[in-house]
């Protein structure tokens, strides 16, 4: 077994040992590292291959959250389907309606918790299975409104003293979205990271006096050491993994080494040789590459935390320029949005406008899947404001993104600095 799936072995006795202690509940909260939620993530996703025939029933979903009042409506549309293949299997199954009076509720909550009552009825073999909805928004529009909605939720669980329909949530243990909630039953995944990289090299230097292991090898005792904050090992540990991606001609290799030795050398208060290592790193990079985009804006990133704004902006100029010539267009937008927020002052709101109006340009050229996850909502959303009476482009502006993401496309910004 290697040792991520010994992770989630792990992490799926603590799940049944908190659903069984916890069966009131109508909510279960996972909190933890990024690392460690990211495999409770896993973990749930790895549940939906299981049969469904008198086991539990999970229900995963990222879409964005908009507002309260459509969410529950985006949940039941998504699952009509799935009650469509359970309905061919079936004789005699009854249609799936919601009869419900509207005007009971703040939120939709009801909208997507009444029909998974109904699931249960209308589906002998679900009699005694639990069903759990794990939603995990990529992008979430009104915190507050989130908040209202899962808490209706919850109470509507309570309400029909169904024990038998769960709702779960994954989130940081200290920065948290939601706030407290009595209903909810909150628990903390701990991975030992440092013995999780240890046995994973462990598994993977299989074979002895490799060179593609013995690299793996080095990068994973570096990171160790990094976590222990032991940054002479951890460089010393990068150098040997540049030296043994070299003679590998291992490209990417060598690059990730020499970033991980940057960080090493911040970490340090090195300052000056983390700026000398990210020169050979440009020195050493395949050109117009991908990678070259995300190191030009790692180093922007280096120079903003040591406060040298203007050559932080050139940096990010340089990777935008490198992101259109190859068609990553969604890395340009991220480039000119941070040179525009970098701007947004009284002094440099034209400077601002003009880079965020070059991310109109480069939308003009993409795909609709690219332009979805790019930052493009936000950039819009902020120009609009920025364009205060100049009502001839805030109509523009409106018309081309209801073109692109219908009619509510704007997201919640900050107002200008200035107004």
């Amino acid at each position: 077994m290697n040792p991520v799936d010994l992770e989630l072995v792990k992490l799926k006795r603590q799940w049944q040992n908190v659903v069984k202690t916890n069966g009131k509940k109508p909510m279960f909260i996972c909190l933890g590292e990024k690392h460690e939620t990211d495999l409770f993530d896993g973990f749930i996703k790895s549940r939906l291959s299981e049969d469904y025939d008198g086991e539990d029933v999970f229900l995963v979903h990222y879409q964005e959250f908009n507002r309260m009042d459509s969410f529950g409506q985006s949940l039941f549309d998504e699952w009509k389907e799935y009650y469509e293949m359970l309905e061919n299997s079936k004789e005699n199954i009854p249609k799936w309606e919601l009869n419900v009076a509207e005007n009971q509720f703040k939120t939709d909550a009801y909208k997507a918790f009444f029909p998974l009552l109904e699931l249960k009825k209308n589906f002998p073999n679900l009699k005694d299975s639990k069903i759990y909805l794990y939603i995990a928004p990529v992008r979430i529009h009104n915190i507050k409104e989130l908040s209202i909605w899962v808490k209706e939720w919850c109470e509507l669980c309570e309400k029909s003293e169904s024990q038998d329909i769960k709702l779960v949530w994954a989130e940081h243990h200290i920065y948290k979205t939601l706030p407290e909630n009595s209903l909810a039953h909150s628990f903390r995944v701990e991975v030992d990271i440092h013995q999780l990289m240890q046995n994973t090299a462990a598994h993977t230097n299989r074979k002895k006096n490799s060179v593609d292991t013995d690299f793996q090898q080095q990068i994973l005792i570096a990171s160790n050491h990094l976590s222990k904050g032991k940054y002479r090992e951890a460089e010393f540990s990068l150098k040997m993994a540049v030296k043994l991606a070299q003679e590998q001609n291992n490209k990417q290799g060598e690059i990730s080494a020499y970033f991980m030795l940057t960080q090493a050398y911040i970490a340090d208060r090195k300052r000056d040789r983390a700026e000398d290592t990210y020169r050979t790193i440009f020195e050493e990079v395949d050109p117009n590459s991908p990678l070259e985009i995300q190191m030009y804006m790692n180093y922007g990133s280096f120079l903003l935390g040591n406060s040298k704004k203007a050559k932080a902006e050139k940096a990010f100029e340089e990777a935008a320029k490198i992101a259109q010539e190859i068609g990553e267009y969604a890395m340009a937008i991220e480039c000119y949005r941070i040179i525009g927020t970098l701007n947004d002052n009284i002094l440099s709101k034209d400077k601002m406008i003009e880079y965020f109006e070059k991310c109109l340009d480069i939308a003009k050229l993409m795909e609709h899947s690219t332009r979805e996850s790019s930052s493009l909502k936000f950039v819009a959303s902020m120009l609009f404001i920025k364009y205060e009476g100049e009502n001839d482009k805030k109509k523009a502006l409106d018309t081309e993104m209801k073109s692109y993401f219908g009619e509510n496309w704007k997201v919640n910004v900050e107002q200008p600095k200035y107004s």
